[in-house]
């Protein structure tokens, strides 16, 4: 029973597999585009959703977290390859299924900026005339791609956003000014010198009085000084490469040194690496350490032994779980399933119950949840109660296996 569910599994793959071989084309995303009232102009963004989430899966379709990529058309493939590959990996997983939207730019200068200057080095003067337009930009992320993201895929109340340079001087910017909008905030070596260091006077004089319960922070930090840029005698670059990691130190020890206020906070120094090539590594960093709660560490061989006891302590981690994300979220039900198998497998049927019954408690709407109790019930000689749990699986969604296992126990009935 489970050896037939497996191999149909492995042959869905394979076909999707060859599908794609035959078509020769890989895809990571879909285009959008959104056009905002708020800036006056259209919008495109890239988006994933993970193809096991798929509304006709075999597994029920789950709410999904969303990371909000900045700087989109340089950092959204990289994200998404590490978040499929994060979340794959049987038990052990290190992310739950999550959607990736890379929002593009059109005016970085313009819309990751908290504030206008006069004058910004590194910045020609008409960039500098356009700047200050952050407020505008997290405004069309609050009231306009957020919304249109919720309205097109499974989207879950958790937030991430993630953004380098610029984009991680947005990323402070929204959590020490519109700290509710996202839940987590990855910030890679991030400008905060902007504007005479503006953002870090106000964490200074503000990280100690406000709440940031339910809110995280990794901070990336990249070693411009010894690796950044090749030895020059303009002391204006140099002196703006000092200002620039000085200016994030800073913030650094204010956010060290305000540990009562509920932000989640983790950093990092990367000796190796420059504000050029930090940002791979850092959203690799940032992603584990933020979602660092989520990993069970499952171990299948304990689990499966007769006289294992803890069956209970997969429900507490993802109570645990639920209460950091701020909203219920149940053990997948793929990990679950195979648990469920491996225990009928070896005849530990009551144990195998408990399992699958909590798929069916948490996933009422899957067909293969009772399709696999009934696989249960199947191999207890219980076939009433198989009967019964593959016309549950039935009205739900008519499939070939269930509908030929039941027609194989009326046949030897």
């Amino acid at each position: 029973m489970f050896t037939r569910k497996t191999f149909l599994i492995v042959i869905t793959t394979l076909f999707v597999a060859a599908v794609a071989h035959a078509q020769k084309n890989i895809i990571v995303g879909t285009r959008d585009t959104v056009y905002s009232n708020t800036l006056h102009e259209n919008r495109q963004i890239w988006v994933h959703a993970p193809e096991n989430n798929a509304p006709d899966g075999i597994y029920a379709q789950r709410r999904c977290p969303v990371i909000y990529v900045l700087d989109g058309d340089d950092h959204f493939k990289a994200v998404v390859a590490m978040v499929e590959r994060l979340s794959q990996g049987g038990p052990n997983i290190m992310l739950p299924p999550v959607i990736v939207v890379g929002i593009l730019n059109t005016d970085r200068n313009r819309d990751l900026t908290p504030t206008h200057v006069t004058a910004a080095a590194m910045m020609d003067s008409e960039s500098v005339a356009r700047s200050g337009g952050g407020d505008k930009f997290i405004s069309f992320l609050e009231k306009e791609l957020i919304p249109h993201i919720d309205s097109l895929y499974p989207t879950a109340p958790y937030r991430v956003l993630i953004g380098h340079s610029l984009g991680g001087l947005m990323a402070i910017h929204s959590l020490l000014n519109h700290t509710r909008l996202f839940n987590a905030y990855i910030a890679i070596d991030p400008s905060v010198m902007w504007d005479d260091q503006k953002l870090v006077k106000q964490a200074q004089s503000t990280l100690g009085k406000n709440s940031f319960a339910g809110r995280s922070l990794y901070l990336a930090v990249a070693n411009n000084i010894d690796n950044g840029m090749p030895p020059t005698k303009d002391t204006t670059i140099l002196g703006f490469i000092k200002l620039h990691t000085r200016s994030i130190m800073e913030l650094e020890h204010a956010l060290e040194a305000n540990p009562e206020n509920g932000l989640r906070y983790s950093w990092k120094y990367y000796p190796e690496y420059n504000h050029g090539t930090v940002p791979l590594v850092a959203e690799y960093d940032g992603l584990r350490t933020i979602f660092s709660f989520y990993n069970y560490n499952l171990s299948f061989q304990e689990l499966l032994q007769p006289n294992y006891k803890g069956d209970t302590a997969i429900v507490q981690h993802y109570e645990t779980v639920s209460s950091i994300m701020g909203y219920k979220v149940s053990p997948e039900e793929e990990l679950v399933n195979v648990i469920g198998y491996n225990l009928i497998q070896s005849k530990q049927f009551d144990r195998a119950s408990y399992f699958l019954k909590m798929n069916i408690d948490n996933y009422p709407k899957s067909f293969n949840a009772y399709d696999s109790m009934g696989d249960l019930y199947e191999a207890k000689g219980d076939h009433a109660n198989a009967k019964a749990c593959y016309l549950k699986s039935l009205a739900i969604r008519e499939t070939p296996d269930t509908r030929r296992k039941l027609e194989q126990m009326n046949k030897g009935k």
